[in-house]
């Protein structure tokens, strides 16, 4: 049987959005009509949701269930996945796992070094989710999470500027949550000094974002797929399809995406 957590199964599938909105960044942003149609297909085609407790018993070797599992992860923590993505999943019945920059969760701009040209051109689509959303999207059933505190690439980081990423961020949602056992790393950057850190803060699981190929993965190293604007029906279908996933975090990916 093939590992859940290398998301090439039939058994899951992880895949990673950001903003939904009508007129948000191009690379970041889904808008909300392909939002709910990706939603309807998942539903229509037997898809349930994927949780942390999954995650565990993935990671623990346990046989999946009957049905196939769609772990939605959201990285940054936009306002409008509690105005807009939050709804449509209640809508489906669905839930998602959403990784939040807790020093930027008072509705703070989303302005990072590399997403500066994004928020000078939508300021209204690049701010943050509140403590509050975040509060009640919890209490209805949603999944929270780390994404860092400065969205750092944390490879460059030093040890002591990666630990305190690291620990910090946990801490500052355990203490809202209750807990805090999951991390995205920011712009999908790891490395093994990373991943060490992660279980050394404290994490049990951490999601990747590849842009190549990636050969080790676990329990800390969770690849994910990305979704965009240019994902239609068609494109969607093929990253809920095995094949497709494996193409996707393959070495053929930069040929593909050409």
């Amino acid at each position: 049987m093939a590992d859940p957590l290398r998301n090439r199964s039939r058994a899951a599938a992880f895949l990673c959005y950001h903003s939904i909105h009508e007129d948000g960044p191009e690379w970041l942003s889904v808008a909300p009509s392909t939002f709910a149609a990706q939603l309807e297909a998942l539903s229509a085609r037997g898809w349930g949701s994927g949780t942390e407790s999954d995650l565990r018993g993935a990671a623990a070797g346990r046989a999946p269930g009957e049905r196939p599992l769609a772990y939605l992860t959201f990285d940054d923590g936009f306002a409008d996945n509690h105005e807009t993505a939050f709804p449509l999943l209640r809508d489906h019945g669905l839930t998602a796992m959403f990784f939040v920059l807790p020093s930027h969760l008072d509705g703070r701009a989303l302005d990072w070094p590399e997403v500066a040209g994004d928020h000078e051109d939508h300021p209204e689509v690049m701010r943050s989710l509140t403590w509050a959303q975040v509060e009640e999207m919890a209490e209805a059933g949603m999944e929270f999470g780390s994404h860092g505190l400065a969205h750092s690439h944390l490879p460059e980081l030093s040890d002591e500027e990666l630990r305190q990423e690291l620990v910090d961020s946990r801490r500052l949602i355990a203490e809202r949550l209750g807990s805090c056992a999951m991390l995205a790393y920011p712009f999908g950057d790891w490395d093994g000094r990373v991943a060490a850190a992660a279980a050394e803060a404290g994490y049990e699981f951490a999601f990747t974002l590849p842009r190549s190929h990636q050969r080790r993965v676990g329990p800390l190293s969770i690849p994910r797929v990305s979704v965009d604007f240019r994902d239609d029906a068609g494109r969607f279908a093929m990253k809920l399809r095995p094949l497709g996933r494996r193409l996707y975090l393959s070495r053929l990916k930069t040929m593909l995406r050409r």
